[in-house]
């Protein structure tokens, strides 16, 4: 028996929990062993019949799983035998993609430390300078703002990756696969590239981190509450203390914390009298966004917040980066496109904007590790079970 599986990840528009989002569909029993056999042999080489010996259970027991993954194109077939569809990287292609970008981060680098005294002031410009120090502002800025978000369209226009991909059950998204092994683990999960967002009524909580443990934020509390809610008890300290709360629908508890969250910014105090909604500001306080601590029945923010006509300074920031990098990062590609015989994703015929798109993760995460390591951004701490992260409200409207 072949146990062997993939650790998979998502971006762009999953959509709603159900037999369409890819995360249910390869959360099942033996999906994510079934994308490994595939990726780890030639396209087209294993029947069914095959996967499932190779995987010690019965066909009748895999065959809905396979349908499944093909109902989302997460696989396709031809005569029984199949290939993956999304862009894998198993233990080989990653000592592969490894000792190419090696060096890209650093030169970035030492690119962004010239740049220091134009995008220094710039960081001075937000308000939460008042809390928070350029480091922790230009962690948000450059490694998620500009490296996560405004970098796709600048790299997309140069042909170097794709973001977008229809997927069936009217959703967008992109879906990547790391061979589950510890060394894989260390040239992904570990990196700092994983943005997790939830917006609800004009706010969207976000943090950016590493993909090692289950972190402790809005996205991920939503995701349990819709598909694993007896876990919930386990994920929140005080899950008891706010029981009325989460007997109540997730687009009314989203609601009231966005609520919350707009009256806090509204003044430069970034502070709410707790006795307006108490189980609400114990959610936010839990998720940490929020002090835990109450002062004169008072709960204020402890994270940086970003408003919506600070965009200009975010493009700012980015038209200076973006450009001085970008022969850096083409560099890179070139060298990844001289060696992609090899691939698995590749031999499998992945479009090839696919696999950019990864490989920018693959950059953009060394480079955030570079600047951590530095000092040029502030390096967030690890937290037993959660990873490094660092929180953030944005407000979008």
């Amino acid at each position: 028996m072949n146990t062997g599986k993939l650790d998979l990840f998502y971006f762009g528009d999953i959509g709603k929990y159900d037999a369409f989002n890819p995360a249910y569909v390869c959360a099942q029993e033996y999906a994510a062993e079934t994308l490994f056999q595939i990726a780890s042999r030639a396209p087209y080489e294993l029947s069914e019949a095959e996967i499932a010996r190779l995987l010690g259970v019965e066909q009748e027991i895999l065959r809905p799983v396979v349908d499944s993954l093909l109902r989302i194109r997460a696989i396709e077939r031809r005569d029984d035998t199949y290939r993956v569809c999304f862009p894998v990287f198993l233990q080989g292609d990653v000592q592969q993609m490894t000792g190419i970008l090696s060096s890209v981060g650093d030169s970035i680098v030492r690119t962004l430390e010239q740049l220091n005294s134009q995008l220094v002031p710039i960081a001075q410009r937000f308000r939460c300078h008042k809390q928070f120090g350029v480091g922790r502002i230009l962690y948000h800025v450059i490694c998620d703002s500009v490296f996560d978000d405004r970098a796709f369209a600048y790299f997309e226009k140069e042909k170097l990756l794709c973001t977008s991909k229809p997927q069936p059950g009217n959703r967008d998204y992109l879906m990547i696969g790391y061979e589950a092994c510890e060394e894989v683990a260390q040239s992904s999960n570990l990196l700092l590239c994983s943005s997790n967002n939830y917006a609800c009524d004009g706010i969207r909580f976000n943090s950016l981190g590493d993909s090692c443990g289950r972190r402790k934020d809005m996205y991920r509390f939503t995701r349990i509450f819709d598909s694993e809610p007896h876990e919930l008890a386990q994920f929140l300290d005080r899950s008891e203390d706010i029981g009325m709360l989460l007997s109540s629908d997730m687009e009314s508890i989203a609601s009231r914390c966005s609520s919350m969250v707009k009256r806090m910014v509204s003044t430069d105090v970034y502070w709410t009298d707790l006795a307006e909604d108490a189980e609400t500001a114990l959610l936010l306080s839990e998720l940490g966004y929020v002090s835990g601590r109450q002062e004169n029945n008072h709960i204020s923010m402890m994270v940086p917040v970003f408003y919506q006509d600070e965009q200009p300074l975010i493009t700012a920031v980015g038209d200076i980066v973006l450009p001085q990098i970008d022969n850096a990062v083409k560099r890179a590609f070139d060298s990844f496109s001289l060696r992609t015989g090899n691939f698995t994703a590749v031999r499998h015929m992945v479009d090839i904007g696919e696999i950019g798109n990864e490989l920018w993760h693959q950059i953009f995460g060394l480079t955030n590790e570079h600047l951590a390591k530095t000092g040029f951004v502030d390096k967030p701490q690890h937290i037993d079970g959660q990873g490094r992260f660092f929180r953030s409200i944005r407000v979008e409207s």
